[in-house]
């Protein structure tokens, strides 16, 4: 039996559940609130059967999502930008936890007197210190979407820098992969955070402390899938990132100590002499 679809007029046969001209499903059924929920999330989300794919994929084949990606077969898997949102929810998520509870992490090691007297501290610097780890929570708090959107761009970059000899990945393609597995890192780590800021505050720092190593470590075992690498090259991309890192971390610092300087320099002659 022959169909007309009903976002763009062309022909669906009976046999057939998608528009061959538009892709539109072809729906019969009366709208349910399962049916409006299964929906939203499909299209905001990608949370059905695709998301469960991504989760257990990226820790045992991380290679067929990214690289499906990349090459173009996305039907299987939830898209990179949707797994960003989702990591960006569930950073949200702990954010609300933790400012429904009250819940003060920065009352842990990070904001620890006895911790700071331990290496030297004076007490000014104790309650300067206090103040900035104050301000940086609460920047952390407003931005985190900014934040995840501005680390993934520097991540990339050091992967293109790493394997500047290696075409596999253009910039974006690197930007792909780090969307993916920053991502996960978060969806992942986000819930043992929740659970262990009701716990201990002082774990959780701990916890925080190990983010970025492990995040680093899942990288490597990534770009060794990815990249076709055996474990002595993927160990030598891993050295070289670290170095890299640190090389970018003190241009920025020099770049960002010599704009301080001409910044100062053009107020007090120009705007306040």
């Amino acid at each position: 039996m022959e169909r007309n679809c009903k976002n763009c007029g062309s022909l669906v046969y009976a046999s057939k559940s998608y528009c061959a001209d538009c892709g539109a499903k072809w729906i019969e059924k009366r709208i349910t609130m399962r049916n409006v929920g299964v929906d939203f999330a499909d299209m905001y989300l990608g949370i059905d059967t695709k998301f469960g794919r991504n989760f257990i994929d990226l820790f045992t084949k991380p290679h067929h999502v990214i690289n499906g990606y990349i090459k173009g077969a996305r039907m299987n898997y939830v898209d990179a930008i949707r797994y960003v949102f989702i990591a960006i929810f569930m950073s949200g998520i702990y954010m609300f936890v933790v400012k429904t509870f009250n819940i003060d992490i920065t009352g842990g090691l990070a904001n620890n007197d006895n911790f700071y007297r331990s290496i030297g501290y004076t007490e000014e610097r104790i309650i300067e210190t206090n103040k900035i780890n104050a301000v940086v929570f609460e920047f952390i708090t407003k931005y985190q979407g900014f934040i995840v959107f501005m680390t993934l761009p520097i991540l990339a970059l050091i992967g293109r820098i790493t394997f500047w000899r290696n075409k596999k990945y253009n910039f974006t393609e690197h930007l792909v992969f780090h969307m993916y597995t920053y991502s996960h890192f978060v969806i992942v780590t986000t819930p043992i955070s929740i659970l262990l800021s009701f716990i201990d505050v002082d774990v959780l720092m701990m916890w925080s402390m190990l983010a970025y190593p492990m995040l680093f470590i899942y990288n490597t075992y990534c770009y060794k899938k990815c990249m076709y690498l055996n474990w002595q090259e993927a160990i030598l991309k891993a050295l070289i990132a670290v170095l890299v890192s640190i090389a970018l971390a003190v241009i920025s610092f020099v770049v960002g100590i010599l704009l301080t300087v001409i910044g100062v320099v053009i107020y007090k002659k120009y705007i306040n002499p």
